[in-house]
Order: C-alpha cells, then structure tokens, then sequence
C-alpha cells in the first residue's frame, strides 16, 4: 500500500542514498591520504568528522528506507537494559553478562539469520556467526580499548576514539529472529552504561541520536532509584526525546526480615507502584515531575527479569505472551509495552520520524559541507596546483640530466692541452735552455767518471730532462688554475648545456677543485727516449787493437758494451783514452741534437697529460653529480607523481562529492518545505498512484530554472501601450466566430 509516508522514505532515500558512495569515496581516500601525504592535520582535524558523518548517513537512510522506529535504552551499568531488550523482542537478542558492557552502541533488530557485525570507527566491519566468536573479539578490544584510554589520561588528553584508536568499536548490530522486532519494525539500542568510566559511548550516543530518535527508555533498578546522581544525566535526555519511558526494574523475589528473624514479601515484592509513588513523592526533581505532568515522561514499575522469561518461553511454545504470574499486575511489563508499542504506531511518533529525518538529514549534509569547506580539505586545490608545477619542473630537470649525460664533456676540454702548453711556452723554452745547458754540463761531468753510456742517458740525461719536465708542469699548472677558477671549470660547453646545467642546478666551478687535486707536477717526469747511433760514436784502437786486427767496432762494443744496451762501466782514463775529444764533442752533438728537438714533444706530453688528468677528474665528479641527481630526481619524480595522483583523485572525489552534497541538501530543502506541514492524520493513507506521480512530475518541472526572455522591443510609452492593447483585442477578436466561439475550437 503506497502512503504518504511511504513516499516520504522513498524520496528520502533517492536524496539520501546517492551521497553514500561518493561520501565513503572520498573518507577512503583521506585515509589512504593522511597516511602519507596529507599528514597528521588531515587525520586530526577532518577526518572523524567525515568518518562520522558517512557513518551516521548510512545509518540514517537505512532507518528511513526501512522504516525503523529506533528505541534508546539508557541507564546505569547493570539496571537491566538487557534484560529489557530481551522482553521486548521476545528472543535472546542479547546476553546477559556480569562483565562490563563495551562502550558502544549495540543495535538489536530482526533477521530471518543469526548475524553479529562489529563496526569500527575508521569504518571496517567485520560479521560473525556466532555469539562466541564475536564475544572473544568484543574481550580482546575492550582490554586493548582500556590499554588506549589510561595511556591518554597520563597523557592528559581526553580520550577520543575517532582520534586516538580508530579501531575502537563504534557500534555492534546483532541481527536474530525476532518476531515481535520484524512485526513493530523497531530496532532496540542498547547505549553504554552512564557511569561508565569510558563515558565518550555515551557522548557519542547523544551527539549521534540529537536527531534521530523521539523515544527512549531509561532502566534503573529499585535499589538505585532514589541515588539523585544516578538521573544526574537525565535533563539532557529530556531535551533530546519528546517521549521518555522510565522502567523501574524491581525485584518481586525480594523478602524483607522480620523483628523475629522470618522472612516476608518486601514492599517491592507486595506493592511496586508504593515504590514508584515514594519516588515521585519525596525524590523527583522538578524537571521530572514537570515531564510527567506534560506525558512526556511515564513510569513504570517491571519485573524485567521475569517478564524476559515468560516471553521467552511463551514465544518457544507458539504461545500469545500473557502475565506471567500473580506479580504481573504490579510489575506489568504488558503495560509498558502496550503503550511503547501506542506510541510507536501515533501520529505523534510518525510526526516525529518524519521530523527527526529531516533535520537529522539536513543537519548531517550540512556538516558535510562545512566539512568538505575546512581549510585543510580546501588546501587540496593549492596542493594540487603546487605538486603539478613541482613535477612539470621535476620533468624538465629530468630531461636536462639526460642531455647532459649525452653530452660530450671530453670535447669539452678539448682545447685545454694547447692552452697549457701555450701558457707555459714562454718561460718553458728559457727554461728548456738552461737545461741544455745542463745537458752539456753532464756530458761532461760523465767523462769525469766511470759511469756506462747508459747510465748517462738514464740518469744525468734523464734528472736534467726530468726536472725540466716538473718544472714546466708547474708553469702549467698555474694556466690550469686560471683556467679552472672560471665558472665553467675550464670546460666549453654550448648555450643549451648551460641552460642544463642552470635547469638542474649544477656549477661546474664547484667541480675544478675535484680535478685539480687529481693534478701533481712531480708526476709528470718521466726518462726521454734518447736513441743515438752509437755505431757512429768514434773509439780510438790501442797498439794491441791493431796488432790484432780488431776492428773499430769490436774495439767500441768492448768499451761500452752491446750496442742495444751499453751499460758496461767505462774508466776515466778509458774515457780519455779510447774516446777523447772527438767522443766527447760527438756525444755533445748527437744529445744536443736529440734533445734539443725534444722540446715541443716533451711540452706537449706534459701538457696533455696534465689536462688529462684534470679533465678526467672533473669528468667522473660531474657524471657522478649527475647520476646521482638523476636518481634523486627519478625518485622525487615519482613521489610527487604519485602524491599528485592521489590529491588529484582526492580533488575529484571532493568536487564530486560537493555536487552530490549540493544536490542532496537541495532535495532536503523540497522536502522540508513539502512534508513540514502534512497533516498526520494523512501519512497512513492510500495514495493514488496516479496523483503520486503527478505530484512527482510537478516537483521535478519545479525544479528547472528557465532563462528570462530578453526584451526585443523599447518600453512603449502610455499611448502607444493603449494603441498595442487595442490591436491585440482587435486582432483576438478576430479569431472568434460570430457565435462567440474561439476559431481554434472550430
């Protein structure tokens, strides 16, 4: 049967409903997002409120599309609530335990299938089949929970489970087969005991239901009843429910001991409702009684434990739940669900359902918004912005690094050799003839001796050429230096290197001190190849040389030894004898010869060799430098890439999310302002299906916004206006036939 309020639900969840997705989207990605690269704000500042309102959503379109008539139990620990909710669905829909309850709210409806889900406050849920299973869960959490709240209190910080153990269960559904639940629709919630130390269940309750619920019932025991801190919370509650029912659970086993040591029935056992009239006589507050006086607030006396046991057992045997025992009309449980299940079938709660909806609705989309406007989520934009520039330039720093691994940094240095030996040349050939010099100063010197040819071209041959040699690296090293101090590191490089280098932030100068350290002068002396014709060297022959027949050659390799290695000690006087001048000014022709034309080799050698070494050095930093900044660079690339990703889906889902917040608070409003005002009478009534679907019709052509026409023609003034209106009904009156009918009609 289609009702207006079934057509209430219904277009309640078509503006509800699609929020859900995009709305658990986006609280997903922020929490994928605060874990890396949205941060600690993200998590501390929007994240539970988004987590919250996705949840409460949820909860609140499948209460509406299923009609659900939500039932709050309060009271302290240990009053009861169980036992109620066990009574008044007629099943075991919940165990009763001597263990502290955990802090959440526990949501009892029916289900053709047992079913226990634990949700958690960052939105994982995890369903179990069975009560154990869920109950040893349910154990481990509760001592991890404490675990989480003392580690807070020493901190010094109130404990908030969204903030600091999302974990934390946040409600439990248990789904059983309950008659009495399925027929009503209610869903009976059990709310965390009020003086429980882990009290944020109970601010959670009251932030969660503000809203949604219009009824509830507050169990107490007897024993409790006239403690004035135990209703120390009950104001709030009269300020959040239109209609409270206050269950006062007695005892009717109680007995009482007389002066004589007997037992007797106690006046809760004989007559509850003194009890009750006590209470409101000598203990009820002012605030209390003034509900009562309003039937905002109605007592009663139960025995829940025993009433739970009738239903259930007559529930087992098929059997229509009547009093349970002579106590029942004192302790009437039939009573108080009679009128729990009047007030859930009024006008007044239906009323109240539609209101609570809707401005629970439009509270929780409203939040929402306010939520999805918060700085830190608004930051997405800007972020966005910022890591898409820092890739494009990660990119172009990327590219850069390539080219310059391609680049030819040995052509680079091409020239430095000539432009060390050219530094050097002018002092390099004073100095290459003071060793010339030297030179002749060795030959010599070797006459006055007894050393071998070979050792003259090794060592006083090579120490002169030597240190000519380091001498003229160190003038080359002073037009390295100069060279190198350039902010180029003596390299030529074309513009478009010079730009990659700016791109990446790489200076070349910072590299010459690498090359320059490679550099040593003292290692550029090295032995000069001095290859002479000593088959041309003239050797004088002896009286006995001549008396043998010994030929020149043979007289000279005894002198000095083989040709190709003439390392045989030659005396002083031998020198003399067998060398003599002409030896002497023959070996002072053929070195000076050699040498002499040895210099430009020699300077060259030096010079390539120096920038060699220094080029290499400054080469192998650079391509060092620069694989490791493409590394570095890859590797921040891909980060940002990555955070960029997710920002960027972030940015969508946000923006998609905003539409449907739009659209959805815009639904809200049309329906505020079309059941704000329905007669409650009329929400039970059969509605024509036709009419449904032209009122639909009618609301979704109100919906569309037409452009104003432009004006075409000027404003006319007065008279012409008149004349415009007489042509018109001149015009009008033309198209009826004479009988006064329209021509179209016709």
């Amino acid at each position: 049967m289609k009702t207006l309020l079934s057509q209430f639900c219904e277009e309640f969840e078509a503006a509800v409903r699609p929020l859900l997705a995009p709305l658990k989207d986006f609280v997903e990605t922020l929490v994928a997002g605060s874990e890396t690269h949205l941060g600690a704000g993200v998590s501390r500042e929007v994240l539970p409120g988004f987590q919250d309102v996705s949840h409460q959503l949820r909860v609140l379109a499948d209460k509406v599309a299923e009609q659900q008539a939500y039932v709050l139990i309060f009271g302290p620990l240990k009053s009861g609530k169980s036992t109620l909710m066990n009574a008044i669905g007629a099943a075991y829909v919940s165990e009763v335990t001597a263990l502290p309850a955990y802090p959440c709210m526990v949501y009892v409806s029916h289900s053709d299938t047992r079913e226990f889900v634990v949700t958690r406050y960052n939105g994982d849920e995890q369903s179990f089949a069975a009560p154990a299973s869920m109950r040893m869960q349910v154990n481990r959490d509760h001592a991890e929970l404490a675990d989480r709240i003392r580690a807070e209190e020493n901190r010094g910080t109130d404990f908030d489970p969204a903030l600091h153990f999302p974990d934390a269960i946040r409600r439990i559904d248990v789904r059983v087969p309950a008659a009495a639940l399925a027929e009503s629709g209610a869903v009976l919630v059990d709310t965390p005991g009020l003086y429980s130390r882990m009290k944020f269940g109970y601010d959670q309750m009251t932030r969660e239901f503000r809203d949604t619920a219009a009824c509830a019932i507050f169990v107490v025991k007897t024993d409790n009843l006239f403690l004035e801190q135990v209703f120390a919370e009950f104001q709030s509650l009269l300020s959040l429910f239109s209609r409270i029912f206050l269950v006062v659970n007695v005892d009717t086993n109680k007995m009482d001991l007389r002066p004589d040591g007997s037992l007797a029935p106690s006046l809760e056992r004989e007559d509850p409702v003194r009890v009750i009239e006590a209470f409101e006589t000598l203990s009820m507050s002012a605030q209390l009684k003034q509900a009562v006086e309003e039937q905002r607030l109605k007592i009663y006396p139960v025995d829940l434990l025993r009433a739970a046991s009738s239903r259930l057992q007559h529930e087992l045997a098929g059997e229509n739940s009547g009093p349970a025992d002579e106590y029942a009309g004192r302790a009437d449980f039939e009573a108080f669900l009679g009128d729990l299940t009047d007030y859930l079938n009024s006008t007044d709660y239906l009323v109240a359902f539609l209101g609570d909806s809707l401005r629970h609705g439009s509270n929780l989309i409203g939040r929402a918004r306010e939520l999805s406007g918060h700085e830190v989520v608004a930051d997405v934009a800007r972020r966005v912005t910022a890591l898409a520039g820092e890739r494009d330039d990660l990119q172009d720093t990327l590219a850069a690094l390539d080219r310059l691994t391609r680049f030819d940094w040995k052509d680079a240095f091409s020239d430095l050799p000539a432009h060390l030996a050219s530094h050097a040349d002018g002092e390099g050939a004073g100095l290459w003839k003071r060793s010339l010099r030297a030179v002749s100063n060795a030959i010599d010197g070797w006459f006055e001796g007894d050393k071998s040819v070979a050792a003259l071209m090794r060592e006083d041959l090579g120490e002169v050429v030597g240190a000519f040699q380091t001498n003229f690296a160190t003038l080359a090293e002073g037009g390295l230096k100069e060279r190198a101090h350039n902010s180029t590191a003596g390299a030529l490089i074309d513009e478009r290197a010079a730009r990659d280098l700016d791109t990446v932030g790489m200076r070349l100068g910072d590299f010459a001190s690498s090359g320059l350290v490679a550099v040593l002068p003292a290692t550029h002396a090295r032995g000069l190849e001095i290859e002479l014709d000593l088959e041309q060297l003239p050797v004088r022959r002896s009286l006995l040389d001549w008396i043998l027949f010994r030929r020149v050659a043979s007289v000279r390799q005894r002198l000095i030894g083989p040709l190709a290695k003439p390392d045989r000690s030659i005396s002083r006087g031998d020198k003399a004898r067998r060398l003599g001048e002409a030896g002497r000014e023959w070996l002072h022709v053929a070195i000076h010869g050699r040498v002499d034309g040895a210099y430009n080799e020699v300077s060259k050698r030096v010079a390539a060799d120096m920038a060699s070494e220094y080029s290499n050095a400054v080469i192998a930093a650079v391509v060092a430098q620069i694989e490791a900044n493409r590394a570095s660079t890859a590797e921040r690339l891909d980060r940002v890439q990555t955070q960029l990703g997710e920002l960027e889906a972030l940015a969508d889902r946000l923006q998609t999310l905003r539409s449907r917040l739009d659209d959805a608070s815009g639904a809200m409003e049309q329906l505020e302002e079309r059941y704000d005002e329905a007669d409650p009478a009329a929400l039970t009534l059969e509605l024509d299906e036709a009419q449904v679907a032209d009122e639909m019709a009618a609301v979704e052509l109100s919906t569309i916004e037409l452009e104003p026409v432009p004006r075409i023609m000027p404003e006319a003034p007065a008279e012409a206006s008149a004349e415009i209106e007489l042509e018109a009904e001149s015009a009008h009156s033309s198209d009826r036939h004479p009988d006064g009918s329209n021509a179209d009609q016709r």
